[in-house]
């Protein structure tokens, strides 16, 4: 019995020493896994009790950032700028995530009142707004080709030749009346310069002007040792592809104080292409303007006539145009120069632009 005793007493102190030494040890606090935290934490069952996890908020760097973003230093400005890009956006806030008030396209003005190298401060509708600085500039932005007739086809017909042709053609499809066939055209009451070679030196600038616009260009010549009558011109055209027929001249009266651009195309009673009529007018009208705006020269309008063959044999909208008269010195002296050729073929250009607008 005592014996039995003895080993309880044995077992109990052994016990307490055990115990004793547990409370001294010292415990770290357990690291609970993001996706433990998420589904409660461990349970009592898993090991000791845990600390609660503290999640902290986004960081200061990061709030750093947003407020380095959302509001920049700006240097004060009073000046116009331009925008430099397509459907730029407009905010009410200088981030990118901030509220989009407007696009704007290329060219468009604005006034800014401060500037960043990430943003501009701008006055939009009567309020404040901010557009990324990267896509305004002070300096207004080239104009760029009208996208709206890119792809088109023109034909350009350098009027006459070096040597003309006599021979008679009819005027017009099953016509009895004739013409001669093609001339080698007038030259400068001035300078002596032959009209074929000003009207080709004027279609070749036409040609590249039009190329450098998105047009696609189908010329009738480029060289003046040719034999072509002005009906075949028309049906060169005609099998082209081409939408409208451009014919390139210049003008010569026996009164030398005449001056000025005139256009010509057929009536609307025209008896081979009447129903040609209105958008051959149109587009006469335009490249008239348009010349006599990039020239100087008097506008004289559009000139309606049924004797033309080089007209009349057309199934496409045709305009001749006489870009100034010869037979006048001053007028002729101008266009003998580089400077008056390449104005007189943006006005064609420009005449043609206005054309597919409208």
């Amino acid at each position: 019995m005592r014996k039995r005793i003895g080993w309880v007493l044995l077992a109990a102190v052994l016990l307490c020493a055990a115990v004793l030494s547990g409370c001294g040890r010292k415990y770290e606090a357990a690291e609970v896994p993001a996706i433990e935290e998420a589904s409660g934490g461990l349970s009592a069952a898993e090991g000791e009790e845990v600390p609660p996890v503290t999640i902290e908020a986004e960081t200061s760097t990061h709030e750093a950032v947003v407020t380095t973003e959302t509001a920049p230093a700006f240097t004060a400005v009073d000046e116009t700028v331009y925008v430099t890009g397509s459907s730029v956006n407009v905010r009410k806030s200088p981030a990118g995530t901030g509220e989009v008030l407007a696009k704007l396209n290329k060219g468009e003005t604005l006034k800014r009142t401060g500037y960043s190298d990430a943003w501009s401060r701008v006055v939009y509708g009567d309020r404040e707004s901010y557009i990324s600085s990267q896509y305004v500039s002070k300096d207004k932005p080239a104009e760029e080709p009208k996208a709206s007739a890119t792809g088109k086809i023109i034909a350009i017909d350098a009027g006459h030749q070096a040597k003309g042709n006599s021979e008679k053609e009819p005027i017009g499809p099953g016509a009895s009346e004739q013409k001669a066939k093609v001339s080698s055209g007038t030259q400068g009451v001035a300078t002596g310069l032959p009209e074929y070679k000003l009207n080709l030196a004027v279609s070749l600038k036409l040609k590249q002007e039009l190329i450098n616009r998105g047009y696609q260009v189908y010329m009738i010549r480029e060289t003046h040792d040719v034999n072509i009558s002005n009906a075949e011109r028309a049906d060169m055209a005609n099998q082209s592809g081409a939408d409208i027929f451009v014919r390139v001249h210049a003008n010569s009266l026996n009164d030398s104080s005449i001056q000025g651009v005139l256009t010509m195309c057929q009536t609307s009673k025209n008896p081979y292409n009447g129903e040609l009529y209105s958008k051959s007018s149109a587009l006469s009208k335009a490249v008239t303007d348009a010349i006599s705006s990039q020239t100087g020269f008097k506008n004289r309008g559009v000139q309606e006539t049924d004797s033309m063959s080089g007209i009349n044999w057309c199934k496409i909208p045709v305009t001749i145009v006489e870009m100034g008269f010869m037979s006048n010195a001053e007028e002729d002296k101008k266009m003998a120069t580089e400077e008056y050729q390449d104005k007189i073929a943006r006005g064609i250009a420009d005449g043609i632009d206005a054309y597919y607008q409208n």
